[in-house]
């Protein structure tokens, strides 16, 4: 039987499985990201305590996969940190979790360490202070956080049309097909940004204008969609 190990991690996603089980994505700190079952998990509050919820950090202990199974099996999780800024308002805890959908899907195929596991935690903590209405560029924040972690920094990313950085020009595009392209080449109907917002997280833009919340996501989905190959989306609350 395969040794317990023992880490940080934040649950990601977390799928019901039979009558009281969960299925939990989890990102740790020391093993990257791990498909875990939790036994019970749905029938009884004591026995995980409050550590397999969304916007916990916990110690988690959990056996790995062997050839039997593709899950490791948690046996035990203890929470050390919170954030319950985020539960003190809507645009707040939609934002949560579509950071958390982000960092799933992103880190899915990709090797994950220490550092990307900060930078989640780091991404939940700056959210939970954020002005609601500046919450969506929390996510961009840390989508671009993530993107430059896998070796795709955004303001290196050339333009399909003309070749040059796609903020050369001051203004990044978004076309309705999905693709990013400069400010110049851009065509009707595109959405557009200041580059600025390529910069870094939303605490590096707040004396500009805030963007529409739809216009954030357009953004955040072109960069992952560049990154992952196929068109991701990003939905929140009453986005269609």
């Amino acid at each position: 039987m395969a040794e317990t190990v023992e880490t940080p991690a934040i649950v990601l996603d977390r799928i019901p499985y039979g009558e009281a089980d969960l299925i939990l994505h989890l990102l740790t700190r020391d093993h990257g990201l791990v498909a875990a079952l939790a036994r019970s998990a749905r029938g009884s509050r004591r026995r995980f305590a409050g550590g397999v919820d969304l916007f916990v950090v916990a110690d988690v202990r959990f056996r790995p996969a062997g050839a039997r199974s593709s899950l490791a099996l948690l046996a035990g999780a203890e929470p050390v940190r919170s954030f319950p800024g985020l539960y003190d308002h809507l645009d707040r805890m939609e934002a949560g979790q579509a950071m958390l959908m982000l960092a799933r899907d992103l880190l899915r195929d990709a090797p994950a360490g220490e550092s990307t596991f900060l930078r989640v935690v780091e991404a939940l903590a700056r959210l939970e202070t954020a002005p609601p209405d500046r919450a969506p560029l929390e996510i961009l924040g840390l989508a671009i956080a993530l993107l430059c972690e896998l070796g795709h920094p955004p303001v290196d990313e050339s333009c399909p049309a003309c070749g040059e950085a796609v903020g050369a020009s001051g203004v990044v595009a978004v076309a309705p097909d999905g693709a990013m392209l400069c400010g110049r080449c851009a065509p009707a109907g595109a959405v557009r940004f200041s580059s600025s917002l390529l910069g870094g997280t939303a605490r590096e833009v707040e004396a500009g204008p805030v963007p529409a919340r739809a216009d954030v996501l357009s953004l955040v989905a072109a960069l992952v969609s560049g990154v992952l190959g196929r068109r991701w989306r990003l939905r929140m609350g009453t986005d269609t």
